[in-house]
């Protein structure tokens, strides 16, 4: 993983719908935020590998602000932290509409959403 591509593999498993992370193939640290080498043994040998679009909500706030001016309607959001691995954790938006009131520690499903032309992590309680 070099500097120049060190999203290639962020970006390749968006558009095969799939939840990837960087691990380490040395000592098995998964690294996000991606760097050229892992930040458990400074090994380079790291690939993207693949996880279940599942987790535990770390934390989460309900956010009252508009950020963007194509946002306005979306305003109250929940925004949360999901831990999706071990060390790994991910900002994702609760899903509109969800009739479930986040809670930390709270397991929770991860769905892409595509709409708007850009791609986006969504979480939501998880059955079972």
């Amino acid at each position: 993983m070099n500097d120049a591509g060190i999203f290639a593999g962020w970006d390749d498993a968006i558009r095969a719908g799939e939840l990837r992370f960087p691990h380490c193939r040395a000592c098995g640290t998964w690294n996000w935020y991606p760097l050229p080498r892992c930040r458990g043994c400074g090994s380079a040998a790291q690939e993207w590998t693949q996880v279940p679009p599942q987790g535990t909500l770390h934390s989460w706030t309900r956010v009252h602000r508009v950020f963007a001016r194509e946002a306005v309607a979306d305003v109250p959001y929940v925004t949360g932290l999901v831990e999706v691995v071990a060390g790994v954790r991910l900002v994702c938006l609760h899903r509109p509409g969800s009739p479930v009131e986040p809670w930390i520690g709270m397991p929770v499903r991860l769905s892409l959403d595509r709409a708007g032309g850009s791609a986006r992590w969504l979480f939501d309680a998880r059955d079972g």
